[in-house]
């Protein structure tokens, strides 16, 4: 949607949010996941799972998306506070990555039987993908769960949109379709 119109470009017309500024810096070495750890601890006073679900959706919607949210350059310039989830496919992982970042499958790996407990849950968890759309989701999921989870803004795209691999994922020319309401 963002090059459809330019009532809903917001953003990512801005080349200081979609750029190629840390194309340079992205690796192709792969990051091992630690041995799996605890999952965090949660309080929200209810016992009952269904109770306890509830509170900390509510939890996380109340507080909004500022919190789930950081800048590529908050983390570049402090790998060693985050631990850093590439959430993108390994082939995609492989052409490029955030140094120290940990490759996560977009639907596999954050399950409890999978890669979960490889998180940290000392320090935030800083999740990215291509665009920002599916690690605010991810990043969401893990805040209801208990992690400090936060979404690296417009993703790749911020990163090194030129090079990233297939497509660019966010198209930045707007085309001035129609907008139906």
């Amino acid at each position: 949607m963002c090059s459809w119109n330019a009532a809903t470009s917001g953003s990512w017309t801005s080349e200081s949010n979609v750029n190629n500024s840390k194309a340079s810096q992205l690796v192709q070495a792969a990051t091992a996941k630690p041995a799996a750890g605890n999952l965090p601890t949660l309080s929200t006073g209810k016992t009952d799972p269904t109770e306890i679900l509830r509170a900390r959706v509510e939890a996380v919607f109340a507080e909004g998306f500022t919190p789930a949210k950081v800048g590529n350059g908050d983390v570049f310039g402090n790998k060693a506070g985050y631990c850093i989830a590439n959430y993108w496919s390994e082939a995609d992982y492989s052409w490029g990555h955030i140094d120290g970042a940990m490759q996560y499958t977009p639907g596999t790996s954050l399950k409890l039987a999978a890669d979960l407990k490889t998180l940290a849950t000392d320090k935030p968890v800083a999740v990215y993908c291509y665009t920002g759309q599916t690690s605010a989701h991810a990043a969401a999921y893990l805040r209801v769960l208990g992690y400090d989870a936060k979404s690296i803004l417009y993703g790749a795209n911020g990163m090194a949109h030129d090079d990233m691999p297939g497509t660019k994922w966010a198209d930045t020319e707007i085309k001035g379709y129609d907008l139906v309401q």
